[in-house]
Order: structure tokens, then sequence, then C-alpha cells
């Protein structure tokens, strides 16, 4: 298995990128010891607990119209497809249509 994960960029500090966001995997070492059960990958900064991104992935496929960004998530081709469906589309929408606290240009002070 593999694990997955969106990533958001920021298109004002990378003025030369056109897409704000990439999907990404990667795969994973996990290790279980007396101090927890934890996924060790190049791709992520830090270690996190196996049954974080295993709920991760189980909330994102409960859900249809879920999707974590910035967060790994245990990948099948079932949620790989759906990731990068939503990864397309996103690119090439307004961030209104994604983005729940999303403002418009106008409104903001």
């Amino acid at each position: 298995m593999k694990i997955g994960y969106i990533q958001e960029i920021d298109l004002s500090l990378n003025p030369h990128l056109t897409e704000r966001f990439k999907f990404r995997e990667a795969s994973f070492t996990r290790r279980i010891s007396s101090r927890g059960d934890r996924v060790y990958s190049k791709m992520l900064l830090y270690p996190v607990d196996y049954e974080e991104i295993v709920e991760n992935a189980r909330m994102m496929k409960g859900n249809s119209s879920l999707i974590l960004v910035c967060e790994p998530f245990l990948l099948d081709d079932e949620l790989k497809e759906k990731v990068t469906r939503w990864v397309d589309w996103a690119n090439k929408a307004d961030p209104s249509e994604y983005e729940l606290f999303c403002m418009e240009k106008e409104a903001r002070p």
C-alpha cells in the first residue's frame, strides 16, 4: 500500500506555477513500538500515527463530498481515482467553488 497527499501550493510565493493543488503518493514504512504505531515516509516531514491515515481514508471514502487537503491518507485504487479527479477539477475551478470560507475579492475590506 501507499499513502496519498494533496499538496496545496501558494501561487503568490510560486508565480511560475499554474496549478494550486498537486496529488502526491509515496511508499511508507510502518513501525510499531511501545511508543506507538507510526508511519514514516520521505514525502512527509514528520511521522504520522497509522490510525490517523486510516481514519482520513475512511472519512473520504465514506463521504462523497469530502476531500482532505494537506493531510495524509491510506491510498487504494478507489480513493486515488477520486482525489485525482478532484485535483484536476480544483485546479480549473474558482476557489469559491471548493473553499468553505472563500470570500470574493470585491467583498474583502
